[in-house]
């Protein structure tokens, strides 16, 4: 028993035609949705990159503040140290040890971890923005030791003309060093991630300005 297709009634060159212009309208539709599929995926790569460009300016703007305070640091600590061997026992200091830490930020890595635009930057840009937001988020716990230990030298050197404070003033002024000393040996690890990404500083968002060798000055004794 034979089967026979009916023929279309136009023939089936004029058929083929049609069925053509129909598989290649379904093919430019497709085609036309992964372009505008992908210049979304480049957009919010941009604005993702964008996000994540301008926070890292603003905390390398803040690490660049504190590395170039630093020789005053330590040259003020010295000067405490010698102070407090040396200084009349009713004498005193006016702010004699302000010691500006910042906090970094880094929301815009705790949206990127989450955004699917994230897994379209490259391999090895990812691991170097995981690296460097790793490692900040790990000084948190760092800059909140160091910070700690600067106020309460602060307030021993105010309260020095006391005997007790006095003599707690030496140990602070040593564990301050350790910990300035501590975070300079951090810097090149930031530093090198921040110069890979082509990260510059950006200080414009630090809000309070400071003279990054105010603590260069003389000491100023009270009695």
């Amino acid at each position: 028993m034979r089967f026979r297709l009916p023929k279309p009634m136009r023939g089936w060159r004029e058929f083929g035609g049609e069925v053509g212009i129909i598989v290649l309208g379904v093919l430019l539709a497709l085609g036309a949705q992964q372009v505008v599929e992908a210049i979304h995926n480049r957009e919010a790569i941009a604005q993702l990159r964008s996000a994540l460009r301008a926070e890292l300016a603003d905390d390398r703007g803040r690490w660049e503040d504190m590395r170039a305070s630093d020789p005053c640091t330590l040259q003020r600590l010295e000067a405490l140290n010698q102070w407090a061997t040396t200084a009349p026992a009713q004498a005193k200091l006016v702010r004699p040890f302000v010691l500006r830490l910042w906090n970094m930020h880094s929301s815009a890595w705790d949206v990127a971890k989450t955004s699917a635009a994230t897994g379209n930057i490259p391999l090895d840009e990812r691991l170097t923005y995981a690296e460097l937001y790793g490692a900040i988020d790990n000084w948190r716990e760092y800059f909140a030791e160091e910070r700690a230990n600067s106020i309460e030298l602060s307030a021993l050197l105010e309260n020095a003309d006391q005997p007790d404070s006095r003599r707690q003033i030496r140990f602070y002024v040593a564990k301050a060093r350790v910990l300035a000393r501590r975070r300079a040996d951090n810097y090149p690890y930031f530093f090198k991630r921040f110069d890979a990404l082509k990260i510059a500083p950006d200080p414009s968002q630090i809000t309070i300005t400071r003279d990054p060798k105010a603590l260069c000055g003389p000491l100023e004794q009270v009695g």
